[in-house]
């Protein structure tokens, strides 16, 4: 009897580990996620824009994306976005970094293509490099004369929701080609470059300035193409 009771417990320990290993597997084998890669084109559209100031223009934009499923046709994940905004006339192009988390419903389209829709929500962080120009700046005399000058740098960041929707059509299992058309809203503006006074002007001779802010990042639409990995 003492030798079946030694094998008991040891028993015991070899089929709960089994079943943990065959539990692992079968999760294993049944998780399933995605990632993408992709380049394109955004406008952003400015809000609040000083008088007679000017929107940006078209910029280049990348993303990178990640997502698991949770159920067949839904899968969450996160994302990390880079555009360049430029500024119009001899202002410097604004680099912005947008990360955060992101969920998309898949829709099939056949054996070969499906759709999704997708939102998100996270943090952007903005970059603006200092530049030369000329404006109209009050002397110590009390008359106004044109300066060159130079702005300084500037930062700024805002809370950033993507949604939209997208794409793909499988290439080889597991390649597909991608394309997203999205649009991202931003709220809660903060730094020099967004908050007056705005960003800083260095002149010689005369006291430091600031020139008003160009305007906020409300609104912004963008078409990225790319390949996507799907296991």
């Amino acid at each position: 009897m003492r030798p079946q009771r030694r094998l008991f417990p040891i028993g015991f320990v070899l089929t709960v580990a089994l079943s943990i290993v065959l539990f692992a597997r079968e999760a294993s084998a049944q998780l399933h996620w995605d990632a993408s890669v992709q380049v394109g084109a955004m406008k952003r559209f400015l809000a609040e824009r000083p008088s007679g100031g000017g929107d940006v223009g078209f910029g280049p934009t990348a993303q990178l994306t990640t997502h698991v499923a949770l159920l067949p046709l839904l899968r969450v994940g996160a994302y990390v976005a880079h555009d360049i905004s430029p500024l119009p006339g001899d202002g410097s192009a604004r680099n912005i970094t947008a990360g955060g988390l992101r969920a998309k419903g898949v829709f099939p389209l056949g054996p070969q293509a499906r759709a999704w829709a997708f939102v998100g929500f996270g943090y952007a962080g903005v970059f603006q490099q200092s530049y030369e120009t000329t404006i109209a700046m009050p002397t110590g005399a009390g008359t106004i004369e044109s300066r060159a000058v130079r702005v300084e740098e500037a930062g700024g960041s805002f809370f950033d929701v993507p949604f939209g929707v997208g794409a793909s059509y499988r290439l080889r299992k597991p390649w597909e080609l991608c394309a997203e058309l999205g649009a991202r809203t931003g709220f809660g503006h903060v730094g020099s470059v967004y908050e007056y006074p705005g960003p800083q002007v260095k002149a010689a001779g005369l006291p430091d300035q600031n020139v008003v802010p160009a305007g906020l990042d409300r609104f912004a639409v963008g078409l990225t193409l790319g390949v996507l990995l799907d296991l």
